[in-house]
């Protein structure tokens, strides 16, 4: 029977990294997803299936490109990866798909301390408004602010995706515990290799390929502390207002401006007492749950987590 694995994310576990450093390029792997060849011709269908409900999913058809995958490369191990699938708010119309289309799968996980994580979420994505109407896009949110509103609507926003061990129940159920995998992101950072062997073993493909092809430079990097303070600045004075249509050399000034603010540091955000409460009574218990169940050194790493009797 063929190897299949689904890599489900999550967010800022260097996903990004994976797909275009390793998943793309090793030998050994049949790769469905973002940066995959071919990938925009397909993009609209896994979308689709992450996000729609069954009213507006095109099943037959999604069915059938995964079916024409499976076909492909029969020698290697397929591995759809897409870190879009713990941020849908349909998860368990999602999984069940997934469990249709690629039954028998293994599923890995990369998990991230949820004190580390959220902050750069929220550099990337949070601190920019979106979706919003044009003239409000792109506006500046304070972490504060996006914190307070993500956990109102906790069943479906952002902060929903870093409930570990409750997303991974829905696959353990539909795949089989046994076929459910985690590792650590912290791994990733501090003891590369080891991280390796362990990814390399899932996914059974050669570890001494899979390490020179990590060795380059890490994707999609947290936006810069410039790159956040010109967008606080210009949401407060001239929103909207495209200097370079009146001032000479405007695009050539454009183009310096923005390599000036992709440059420096990346964004220090300042947690406060109260957010770090917050998060660690969101996460504690979920995170507890999923130290014993995956027997996962979380406690190490300094996640939220609590004791369990």
């Amino acid at each position: 029977m063929r190897h299949v694995v689904i890599h489900i994310g999550a967010n800022k576990t260097a996903s990004t990294t994976l797909q275009r450093a390793l998943f793309r390029k090793h030998t050994g792997l049949h790769y469905m997803g973002e940066d995959a060849a071919g990938y925009e011709s397909y993009a609209s269908l896994v979308n689709s299936m992450v996000n729609d409900d069954d009213l507006y999913f095109p099943s037959e058809e999604c069915a059938g490109l995964f079916r024409r995958h499976m076909g492909e490369d029969v020698g290697k191990t397929l591995l759809y990866s897409n870190e879009d699938v713990m941020t849908s708010r349909i998860p368990m119309t999602c999984a069940r798909r997934l469990n249709d289309f690629l039954p028998g799968a293994e599923i890995l996980l990369v998990v991230r301390n949820q004190y580390t994580a959220i902050p750069s979420f929220y550099a990337n994505h949070g601190a920019f408004l979106k979706p919003a109407p044009p003239s409000y896009f792109r506006r500046h949110v304070s972490f504060e602010d996006w914190v307070g509103f993500q956990t109102v609507f906790i069943k479906y926003g952002a902060l929903a995706s870093f409930m570990f061990n409750r997303m991974l129940s829905i696959y353990a159920d539909l795949f089989g515990e046994q076929r459910v995998h985690v590792l650590l992101f912290e791994e990733f950072v501090e003891n590369k290799q080891q991280f390796i062997e362990k990814l390399s073993g899932i996914l059974r493909i050669n570890s001494k390929e899979a390490g020179e092809l990590l060795k380059e430079g890490h994707e999609r990097k947290r936006q810069t502390n410039r790159m956040l303070a010109y967008n606080r600045f210009r949401t407060r004075f001239f929103w909207g207002v495209r200097f370079t249509d009146y001032l000479p050399f405007g695009d050539s000034i454009a183009k310096r401006l923005d390599k000036f603010l992709s440059g420096g540091g990346p964004a220090r955000i300042v947690m406060s007492d109260e957010i770090r409460q917050v998060i660690h009574d969101l996460y504690c218990e979920d995170n507890a749950l999923l130290a014993a169940k995956y027997d996962l050194p979380l406690a190490k790493y300094g996640y939220p987590i609590k004791t369990l009797a």
